[in-house]
């Protein structure tokens, strides 16, 4: 699998790191993948999308929301 995002295409980029004695290493920077279940075109799939995506609301999560108080309901009725 590739290190892109699936909405933008952010990918991992190179380059070089450079200390105070101007010293060059390569290194990399990679983009902080999440994966997300989500629907589409009524399927559900997994997609890897950037963190700025997701904070952009380019996807809506598919998430089983249980309520909060479910089970103090249920401890109630008894």
């Amino acid at each position: 699998m590739s290190r892109t995002c699936d909405i933008c295409g952010k990918h991992t980029m190179y380059g070089n790191k450079v200390s105070n004695s101007y010293n060059h290493t390569k290194r990399t920077w990679r983009p902080n993948l999440v994966k997300i279940k989500t629907e589409l075109g009524g399927t559900t799939c997994t997609l890897r999308i950037c963190t700025q995506c997701l904070k952009s609301d380019f996807i809506t999560k598919k998430v089983s929301v249980v309520p909060a108080n479910v089970g103090a309901q249920k401890a109630e009725s008894k």
